[in-house]
């Protein structure tokens, strides 16, 4: 910031400093009038005028930026605020010639013969090319800081909201997960060992795919065998998968934990014992992955579809895609979208 304010300061004096030497010498003066400008007086006060024109400027142009930039329906103020500037800049080099010949007493000093006009707007169209580039550098500057700010809070906010959507493992299932695990313990300590390799596996899985904004399908499926034994363990084995997927689809690719939450969805929303054994399915249709399953809703369970809400979430920032939910002659459907 304080190099800019230099560098505009040289700049503003330089322009003053050529505009006041044009001036002087190109616009055919009296000997009278060219006495009274040819001073130091009168070229400090031109430098400084143009310094405080410029300076204002820039003031006015981000104070613009600030207030209009972003509203179209009041970007025409920055229009008539630029105009009033370039009629200033007019006025500045007017007022020099005009207040030199007042001080000598001339007649008609609001008049310039012998192509005294001429020099002037030359002069000002200098003046109003050079400020004119130096307002478009800046607004080009300010444009790209903008996208930076902009690109880096949309990074922020897409991992934001992907931790916040990733992270969705239900916590009850931790708590249920010991419970069973004291069980087995106690009466069937061979399968709490393989319970416990399995619940490893699981937060293995939940752990590594937090730094990852998709995986494979196939490590998906490795994933749900040990997130199903620990459920089979705990409702008493009456939940089944199916799975038919094609070999060459398993490197497709979706975001982690989808069959987590599409499995515990299902056994969250229905009833599953012995008597109503649930069973999924889960196959590849036109590029998406459909997990289905037979609707056996819980009398005392509302959905509040938070769950699938968050999963189409996901889907649609890493994949483009939302998910299709359909209830079809008391099958529920889901379609996830694959990156293949």
């Amino acid at each position: 910031m304080k190099w800019n304010a230099i560098l505009y300061g040289l700049l503003f004096s330089g322009l003053g400093a050529f505009s006041y030497l044009l001036l002087v010498n190109y616009t055919e003066l009296s000997a009278h009038v060219a006495d009274v400008l040819y001073s130091k007086g009168a070229f400090v006060f031109f430098v400084a005028a143009f310094n405080v024109l410029g300076y204002s400027t820039l003031r006015i142009s981000s104070w613009m930026n600030d207030q209009y930039a972003l509203n179209i329906r009041k970007r025409w103020k920055i229009v008539v605020i630029y105009a009033i500037v370039m009629l200033l800049l007019l006025l500045l080099n007017y007022s020099l010639l005009v207040v030199a010949k007042m001080l000598v007493g001339m007649d008609d000093p609001l008049i310039f013969p012998n192509g005294g006009w001429r020099i002037l707007l030359v002069v000002w169209l200098v003046e109003l090319v050079i400020l004119g580039l130096l307002l478009a550098n800046r607004s080009i500057q300010n444009t790209l800081k903008l996208q930076q700010e902009a690109a880096a809070l949309q990074k922020e906010n897409n991992t934001a909201r992907y931790t916040a959507l990733q992270n969705q493992l239900n916590p009850h299932f931790l708590f249920n997960s010991l419970n069973t695990l004291i069980a087995e313990i106690e009466y069937n300590p061979d399968n709490a060992v393989r319970f416990t390799k399995n619940l490893s596996s699981v937060y293995r899985y939940v752990l590594q795919s937090q730094d990852k904004t998709l995986v494979s399908l196939g490590e998906e499926l490795e994933f749900l065998d040990s997130y199903l034994f620990l459920h089979k363990v705990r409702l008493g084995d009456c939940i089944s998968c199916v799975c038919d997927i094609p070999a060459d689809l398993t490197e497709a690719m979706l975001p982690p934990l989808t069959l987590q939450l599409l499995v515990e969805n299902v056994i969250k929303h229905n009833t599953i014992t012995s008597a109503r054994p649930m069973k999924i399915d889960i196959f590849v249709q036109e590029d998406r992955l459909v997990v289905s399953n037979p609707v056996q809703p819980r009398k005392s369970r509302e959905s509040s579809g938070i769950g699938l809400k968050n999963l189409s979430n996901r889907c649609k920032l890493m994949l483009g895609e939302e998910i299709r939910a359909l209830h079809e002659k008391e099958m529920f459907i889901v379609k996830v979208p694959l990156l293949v």
